[in-house]
């Protein structure tokens, strides 16, 4: 049987073990991320994560980690972002009749660690329309 004061040590031993645990989950995404920390992004952005992972497969490209996300409109984005992955890839390039809205998707290159890969995906449209890579 084991005495009182032992007792008392094995339950202060749960009680840390349960705290650090939680701790550990809480402040650096632990064995459950997602759970105890609200999503790093959007409804809308993981859909443009997606179709741009998609894209960048779809055409040899090795994605990694995402990088960045963010909305740009097409007027702020050079001619040469707008045909570069259709061009490379022998694509042909989308039209874009109307200004619209663009999410920027980066990922970084899976073979080279530090490079990148961005995408720009149509708000409306849901289709590439353009990105760019860091040589």
């Amino acid at each position: 049987m084991v005495k009182e004061p032992m007792k008392r040590w094995v339950l202060l031993g749960i009680v840390i073990f349960v705290l650090a645990g939680t701790a550990i989950a809480l402040g650096a995404g632990g064995v459950l991320p997602g759970i105890f920390t609200a999503p790093k992004w959007s409804p809308e952005e993981e859909q443009a994560i997606e179709i741009g992972r998609e894209f960048l497969e779809d055409i040899g490209r090795q994605t990694g980690k995402v990088l960045s996300v963010d909305l740009v409109h097409i007027d702020e984005v050079s001619d040469g972002h707008l045909s570069y992955w259709h061009l490379a890839a022998g694509l042909e390039t989308p039209d874009v009749l109307e200004p619209e809205w663009c999410w920027v998707v980066r990922f970084e290159q899976a073979l080279r660690p530090g490079h990148w890969f961005e995408v720009l995906v149509g708000v409306n449209t849901t289709e590439v329309v353009g990105g760019m890579q860091c040589r």
